[in-house]
């Protein structure tokens, strides 16, 4: 596959009310962030390892926030595989963006997009999901998504849920500690469910210590 010069493309993202908090609140994160969510770096490494990534992939970082998880797609992919990152907060994505200037990368296109605006470049093979809460459970988001990658395409999501219903002091704390990262906890006890029902193939797992996801399938077909 010939690579591509890095580039950053702006589409608008849908007009919600939550969309737009949302990304005004990244906006301010933006410079923390990594620090902030370094506790779950094992968990995002978990779910890359998931996609089972070789070199010429095309994978598709739904919702890349900083660029953490590039590194490590990269290692994965090589020059050969092409990464594509969408990202609605301007101030995420320009930190992404530095992490690609920095590292050299030819093979990366990164667009200012929600998930339900996202047009993409080409078809993803492989698709990750890093604590994209509300990304995951808009439909419309998914479908779109899910509608311009190849049959197959390997899918893998980490994420925050809540812990079994008898710990609710540790439930009380996630809905405190999250409502700034997200707009809607609607199915909070299992937001990987709609993802679920469009995967084949699909597992859930939690991890340690046990408020976290690792959820994984492949689209039909193939």
């Amino acid at each position: 596959m010939r690579t591509m010069p890095p580039a950053t493309t702006n589409a608008t993202p849908s007009t919600g009310t939550n969309l737009e908090r949302a990304v005004r609140h990244y906006d301010e994160l933006a410079p923390n962030y990594d620090y902030a969510t370094r506790r779950i770096d094992g968990v995002r490494a978990r779910a890359i390892a998931a996609l089972q990534l070789q070199p010429g992939d095309v994978v598709l970082d739904a919702g890349c926030g900083t660029g953490f998880c590039f590194h490590m797609i990269e290692d994965a992919i090589g020059p050969s595989g092409r990464l594509i990152g969408i990202e609605p907060s301007p101030a995420m994505l320009a930190r992404a963006r530095g992490r690609v200037d920095d590292a050299g990368w030819t093979n990366v296109t990164l667009l200012n997009t929600s998930g339900e605006a996202a047009q993409m470049p080409s078809a993803p093979t492989a698709i990750l999901f890093s604590y994209t809460h509300d990304l995951i459970r808009s439909r419309a988001g998914l479908a779109n998504l899910f509608g311009q990658s190849r049959p197959a395409t390997r899918v893998a999501a980490a994420g925050t849920q809540l812990f079994p219903r008898w710990f609710f002091p540790g439930n009380w704390y996630l809905y405190y500690s999250h409502r700034g990262y997200i707009t809607n906890f609607e199915s909070f006890d299992a937001p990987w469910q709609i993802l679920g029902e469009h995967l084949e193939g699909f597992t859930v797992s939690r991890q340690y210590p046990g408020e976290r996801y690792l959820a994984r399938g492949r689209l039909p077909g193939g």
